[in-house]
């Protein structure tokens, strides 16, 4: 039995808003999400629903991996069954020299004009080379006394904090720029990896609030994060 953790996997999550096509007759349309940041070799995971109408007759979800200067270096594509209602996870690694990410839909119509739609899409960037990850679970206690008791009468749950910490080999200054723009986004710990029934664990509009870097004796570079959330999740995968 493997040991809890050993193929744990720590990945920023994103929501994007649904995406759909409509291609004119005898034509292709592509959609995508916003680009986000990623590294080469980080590993995007994206969960969606697709559907189409009967006047598609070709349809494909699409991870387009784009250079800094925001052309697209490759794709991967993946071949869906037009006109049908289906929700899936497909996953794929950045190629060298990728920055960026964005995922899309592409679809053609026949010879009427059909329409294409992408929905409930959460998109999984894994976090790059990451040594460990701490998530924490601070509550105040709120306690009142009274005359005569050296024991509170009062005991009680009060505010709740979420902390997350990262320590990861550093690859490029990709989370001290999200801190410096104030970006939030959810966490997601697989402790034990995908799989059904293994568990889940999901801090909630995540502020970084601290990057630090260390260079080493030995020339490693590593970087440090912190942050808080609004929540957190203890799930179990579907």
């Amino acid at each position: 039995m493997p040991i809890l953790g050993r193929n744990a996997l720590l990945y920023r999550t994103l929501y994007p808003l649904t995406i759909s096509v409509s291609p004119p007759a005898n034509s292709t349309s592509e959609a995508f999400t916003p680009a986000e940041r990623v590294d080469p070799g980080e590993t995007a995971r994206v969960t969606y629903t697709y559907s189409s109408n009967a006047n598609i007759t070709a349809l494909q979800a699409v991870f387009s991996w784009l250079n800094s200067a925001g052309s697209e270096l490759s794709r991967n594509t993946v071949n869906l069954t037009p006109n049908t209602v289906a929700a899936r996870t497909d996953e794929y690694t950045a190629p060298d020299n990728a920055y960026s990410f964005r995922f899309g839909v592409r679809a053609t119509s026949g010879s009427t004009s059909g329409t294409a739609t992408f929905s409930g899409m959460t998109e999984r960037l894994l976090i790059g080379y990451a040594k460990t990850v701490s998530a924490s679970v601070d509550v105040d206690l709120i306690k009142e006394y009274v005359f005569g008791s050296d024991k509170p009468a009062v005991l009680s749950s009060g505010n709740k904090t979420f902390k997350v910490s990262i320590d990861l080999l550093y690859v490029s200054s990709k989370f001290a720029n999200k801190i410096l723009a104030g970006e939030k986004f959810d966490i997601m710990i697989a402790p034990d990896g995908w799989g059904s029934g293994k568990p889940l664990i999901t801090l909630k509009n995540v502020t970084l609030n601290s990057w630090e870097q260390s260079i080493e004796q030995d020339g490693v570079i590593a970087e440090s994060l912190e942050g808080e959330g609004d929540n957190i999740l203890f799930e179990t995968q579907p």
